[in-house]
C-alpha cells in the first residue's frame, strides 16, 4: 500500500468510527501476514443499471478463500428485493425470483458486511461492486466499506502491460477454467476466485 492510499484508508477509519456499528463490522487486517494466512473474500454483484447512483442491488455473491483454497462451504449469496428488474437477459435474475427469494436490502447488506469482517475483498472491477455495497452500508448504517482491496484486473494487467482491456470470460479462458453459469453473481465470484488463486501463484 503507498502513502497517499494509506492516509485515504486512515481518514476513512477515523469517520467510521463514528458509526454505532463500527466494532460490529470492524476488524483490522494485518497486512504482514502471508497470503497463505490471510482470509480474502472474493465477491460479485448483480445491479439493475450500470450508472451507480442509478442501480439498485438485486443479488451478492461471494466466497471465502482460507489458505489458498476457496471455502464453498461459507458461501454467501442472496436476493435483495427491488422494485426493478432491468437487463435479465444479462444476469438472468426475473421478478418472480426477486419476489420469491429477495431479502429486505437492510438485511442482506448487515449480513454481508459480518460476512467480509477482517477480510480483504477481492472482485474484477472491483470498483463498482465496492460502491454500490457502500451505498447501502451508508445508507443504513454510515458505514463505509473499509476492507482492503484487491482486483483481478488489475493483477492480470500487471503480468501483460500491453493489455488495455479484456473481460472475465476471457482470462478464464487463457487459465483453462471453464465457464458456467456465467453472470449470476455467486457463479461470478466463483471464476473470479479460481482466477484470483492462478495469479497469486504466479505471484
Amino acid at each position: 500500500m503507498n502513502l497517499i492510499n494509506f492516509l485515504k484508508h486512515k481518514l476513512l477509519l477515523s469517520k467510521a468510527k463514528k458509526s454505532p456499528y463500527f466494532n460490529e463490522f470492524y476488524e483490522k487486517v494485518n497486512l504482514r501476514n502471508k497470503v497463505k494466512d490471510t482470509t480474502f473474500v472474493v465477491f460479485d454483484c448483480e445491479a439493475t443499471d450500470i450508472n451507480i447512483k442509478k442501480a439498485d442491488l438485486l443479488s451478492a455473491g461471494a466466497l471465502k478463500v482460507k489458505n489458498l483454497e476457496i471455502d464453498l462451504e461459507t458461501a454467501f449469496y442472496e436476493f435483495v428485493k427491488s422494485e426493478e428488474v432491468k437487463a435479465v437477459e444479462i444476469h438472468g435474475i426475473t421478478k418472480e425470483e426477486i419476489e420469491k427469494y429477495g431479502k429486505e436490502p437492510k438485511e442482506v447488506i448487515k449480513d454481508f458486511l459480518y460476512y467480509i469482517k477482517g477480510t480483504i475483498l477481492v472482485g474484477f472491477n472491483i470498483i463498482f461492486d465496492v460502491k454500490l455495497i457502500e451505498k447501502y452500508s451508508l445508507k443504513y448504517f454510515n458505514y463505509p466499506i473499509l476492507n482492503y482491496k484487491l482486483d483481478v484486473y488489475h493483477l492480470y494487467k500487471k503480468r501483460k502491460q500491453y493489455i488495455t482491456h479484456i473481460n472475465l470470460d476471457k482470462i478464464a479462458e487463457e487459465f483453462g477454467i471453464e465457464l458456467k453459469g456465467r453472470h449470476t453473481a455467486i457463479d461470478d465470484a466463483y471464476i473470479t476466485a479460481l482466477i484470483f488463486l492462478k495469479l497469486v501463484n504466479e505471484y
